[in-house]
This record gives C-alpha cells, sequence and structure tokens, in this order.
C-alpha cells in the first residue's frame, strides 16, 4: 500500500474514505485486479467526487424504484401462467398488482424486441426523398 494510500485512510474525511474503500471493494468483485490499483481507482472516484460535490449536502436515495423494477422483473419471470396467487404471496404484494406487473412487463418486453415498431401516429406520412 502506498503512503498515499496510508495518508488518505488515516486523513480524509470518513465518508471520502469509506467511498474509497467501497468502490476499492466492489472493483475488485467484478473484475480481477490488483488491490494497489483497485485502491487507487477507489481514491480517485473519492477525489472526484469531493471535486464535483464537494461542500454541498449530497443526498443518496434508497433506489425504491430500482429495488421494485428488480422485483418486478422476478416476478413477470417467476410467472408461469398460472401462480397468480403463490406470486402475490411469495412477494408480498397483492394479487392485482401481479397481474398488473405481468401485464406491464410483457408489454415492455414485446416493445423492446419489437423495436417500437408501432409507435407511430397512423396518419403520420412518411417523409418524400428527394
Amino acid at each position: 500500500m502506498s503512503n498515499d494510500t496510508n495518508s488518505f485512510r488515516s486523513k480524509g474525511p470518513e465518508l471520502l474514505v469509506e467511498l474509497a474503500q467501497h468502490t476499492a471493494s466492489t472493483i475488485k468483485e467484478v473484475v480481477e485486479i490488483d488491490t494497489d490499483i483497485a485502491d487507487q481507482i477507489g481514491e480517485a472516484v473519492a477525489n472526484r467526487m469531493m471535486q464535483v460535490w464537494g461542500g454541498q449536502n449530497v443526498y443518496f436515495p434508497m433506489g425504491m424504484a430500482w429495488k421494485v423494477s428488480q422485483r418486478d422483473l422476478e416476478i413477470f419471470h417467476e410467472f408461469n401462467g398460472r401462480n397468480h396467487h403463490e406470486l402475490a404471496r411469495k412477494f408480498g404484494v397483492s394479487l392485482q398488482w401481479v397481474y398488473s406487473v405481468v401485464k406491464r412487463v410483457r408489454k415492455e418486453e414485446l416493445d423492446r424486441m419489437q423495436g417500437k415498431l408501432f409507435d407511430g401516429e397512423p396518419d403520420d406520412e412518411p417523409t418524400p426523398v428527394e
């Protein structure tokens, strides 16, 4: 570990030190990388956040929309056409919610697969080619 890293960890603000440590840990989990390099990247991220947001009150959302979105995808992927009640119990949601999730996610998947071919207005005129 370099002297700069030791200095950062001992003198840096607690939030930035933890940000650097979490960043380094995450990088090591995702890619095979030398610990010192991961630590340097973590410090660089913390320093960038300090430069960009230093002096500001920063709020980190709990990410509920993302978590709910992940849950809804799980519901959709576990849906077999007959297990609405089971999924409602398993995920702690109402039966109606399971129906709406399946309908919404199915539509999103179809739109994604079709590239939204049918989004244009029926009266849209094609652009003439000159």
